[in-house]
């Protein structure tokens, strides 16, 4: 398993009328801690994208705890969970400045083809980055 941190501070435009971050955001924040978590492992979106592969989210499982506000440090935790074949599944936590756990997630992410956008395994050269973080048992 590969985990990944990335450090967001709350922003403005990110509070909904009753002054804490839109449920919303979260999902936003999710997206920049995969996409760090994928820079991280040496295939960053942009590589992925020219390689001929899209990562489309397919579902999306989300668990608010606590509020958060302007002025917050969110901590998010970003990991991959299970080997991935044809769909990557990525767990997500966020904390606050606190270690107070504000929010859980799990995202799912489908493979297609940049060309025909039908579905695709998941790509030899991704399998390979992630390769030395999983155990040949948790491979198969």
């Amino acid at each position: 398993m590969y985990t990944s941190e990335l450090k967001l501070e709350v922003r403005y435009y990110e509070q909904d009328s009753m002054a804490v971050v839109h449920h919303s955001n979260y999902i936003r924040y999710f997206e920049c801690g995969r996409g760090q978590m994928m820079k991280e492992l040496g295939m960053p979106m942009e590589l992925c994208e020219a390689k001929g592969v899209m990562l489309p989210v397919v579902k999306i499982e989300i668990r608010y705890l606590k509020p958060s506000k302007l002025g917050d440090t969110l901590r998010v935790v970003t990991k991959f969970t299970n080997w991935p074949h044809a769909k990557i599944f990525i767990d997500h936590e966020i904390y606050n400045q606190r270690e107070e756990l504000v929010c859980t997630g799990k995202v799912v992410l489908g493979c297609i083809d940049s060309v025909s956008r039908r579905p695709i395994r998941v790509p030899q050269f991704m399998l390979d980055n992630l390769s030395p973080y999983y155990t040949e048992e948790e491979k198969q």
